[in-house]
């Protein structure tokens, strides 16, 4: 259910924050012990976000996964699922795709259509990711890693024989071509980055102790450079450069110990979290921004636009949402712009005025046994002048020009105008120079040579140009004009070669088509 949000309150060095939406549902679940006896738990396992940040998906071992519509803090019940010993839960980038995954088997659901597929697996599934481009998904077990592809269900490259049988994190990196995955034996943590193409491993780093929860993510930061987890050893949190995994920049100090993190997509907010606190950290310079106050914290993720906190507790079985305070926002903003100031200004923020020409391909099925005649400056003004005539704007005394009165209206199917792509002054237009682009000319066209699918296509044929006219024939066209020659009245002109001569229509199918121009 939702509650109202009130602001932080103060304490010694924390803030206590009440969250925003509470999402209740899930019921205590118990697990066996190896004297036969069972224990009890409240806690949600595995949380992941939508990524439109309106829904979420919620895995408990109460064997149950649970929608939520975050817009009214409800359980969406039609969407409800029975699923036995859940660990992880994922939503692709895409939305497409949902990933439960548990003891011996993943189940992907695609949105849409509803399709499962079930991948099996002979142990645990630990941890589980999905490639930023929504087609790839990783598990781990003691097994080892596999990748599936989403789309087909088939098995795209494992096992990759990772360094201990329990591993603990996983992901891909942002160009999907490397898998980083950290696991633990005994009293030793291992960090490798793993190439998915060639299934080899490119490096391994280990260090001693091991976080013992699996809930401690590992990120990738901006254009795959780094590497950000925690290690369990000396309770800190570390940058590691993703080619050789040595240390990058000071540690973050989180203590008494790490539950989780969080990373925004932007790489610009780290959150931590231990047993009863949350720390927001500005990840470039290392500065703590605040500390909350929660009761035994679990699991913690940022929402997908950074603005808010969601978070599970071990003492009860609930989803806990917090909005992020609005005076921490502003100091991460400000943060964010003073180590990019010209981030606002560059070229890759700004968005362009300028539209591209729309270019039309024109195909014939008719092939053309001579190359077409091309008309001179002179010959195309006399063609266009007599067009004009055939086809009389339906604008009265407007002035006809390359460029509109407003440099922005001119019609989008337009290319566009010289003033926009060239600081060379045009010269000026003449009437004679421009053709009049009202859109009732297709309808003209229509009713002068409507479309006739019951006879062939016209045929096209190449005619000389008469001496100083331009010959103008259209089947259906107005009559007599002193600037057009009949067909019948035409005499060609020499041939300049023995092996040509003049076109021939034939009347028959002449103007058939839709529209017809000879020239």
């Amino acid at each position: 259910m939702a509650s109202t949000s009130t602001q932080p309150i103060a304490t010694a060095d924390k803030l206590i924050l009440t969250p925003v939406m509470t999402l209740e549902g899930h019921e205590l679940w118990s697990y066996p012990t190896s004297d036969g006896e069972r224990d009890e738990y409240k806690h949600v396992s595995c949380i992941s976000y939508f990524p439109d940040g309106k829904q979420m998906i919620s895995g408990s071992r109460d064997e149950t996964i649970r929608r939520w519509d975050l817009r009214k803090g409800k359980e969406i019940e039609k969407d409800r699922e029975v699923f036995e010993n859940v660990r992880a839960v994922g939503v692709s980038r895409d939305g497409r795709w949902i990933v439960i995954a548990g003891y011996r088997n993943m189940k992907v659901s695609e949105v849409e259509t509803g399709i499962v597929r079930t991948f099996h697996e002979s142990d645990w599934i630990f941890c589980i990711d999905i490639s930023a481009d929504s087609t790839l998904l990783a598990g781990a077990s003691s097994r080892g890693v596999r990748i599936w592809n989403l789309g087909t269900g088939e098995l795209a490259a494992g096992p990759f024989d990772i360094a201990c049988d329990f591993p603990e994190a996983l992901r891909f990196s942002e160009d999907s071509r490397k898998l980083a995955v950290r696991s633990y034996f005994k009293e030793r943590q291992y960090l490798e980055v793993w190439d998915v193409q060639t299934q080899k491993l490119d490096v391994q780093k280990s260090t001693p102790g091991h976080l013992g929860f699996l809930n401690v993510p590992i990120f990738w930061t901006t254009k795959d450079k780094s590497i950000v987890t925690a290690s369990s050893g000396d309770l800190k949190i570390y940058e590691f450069d993703a080619l050789t995994l040595k240390t990058v920049g000071a540690p973050f100090k989180h203590t008494p110990s790490i539950w989780s993190l969080a990373f925004s997509s932007d790489c610009v907010l780290l959150a931590s979290s231990s047993y009863h606190t949350i720390k927001l950290w500005a990840f470039e310079s290392r500065q703590l921004l605040v500390s909350f106050h929660v009761e035994s914290s679990f699991t913690l993720l940022l929402s997908p636009d950074s603005r808010q906190l969601a978070h599970t507790s071990l003492d009860d079985a609930k989803v806990h949402i917090y909005d992020i305070p609005a005076n921490i926002l502003a100091s991460i903003e400000s943060t964010n712009k003073s180590a990019h100031p010209d981030l606002l200004n560059s070229a890759a923020t700004r968005r362009s005025m300028r539209r591209k020409p729309v270019i039309i391909p024109v195909t014939s099925s008719i092939p053309h046994r001579h190359p077409p005649t091309h008309l001179h400056t002179s010959d195309s003004h006399t063609f266009l002048h007599s067009l004009r005539k055939l086809f009389p704007s339906s604008r009265t005394g407007a002035a006809h020009t390359d460029e509109p009165s407003n440099p922005l209206d001119f019609p989008a199917t337009l290319p566009l105008p010289r003033s926009h792509i060239s600081r060379t002054p045009a010269p000026p237009a003449t009437q004679s120079s421009v053709i009049n682009t009202s859109s009732t000319l297709p309808s003209r066209l229509y009713r002068l040579w409507p479309l006739q699918s019951n006879r062939a296509s016209p045929t096209i044929v190449d005619v000389p140009l008469a001496p100083g006219k331009l010959r103008n024939a259209a089947a259906g066209a107005p009559g007599d004009d002193d600037d057009l020659i009949r067909d019948e009245d035409y005499v060609p002109p020499p041939s300049p070669s023995p092996n040509s001569r003049p076109g021939i229509a034939n009347a028959g199918q002449h103007g058939s088509g839709r529209f017809c121009f000879c020239f």
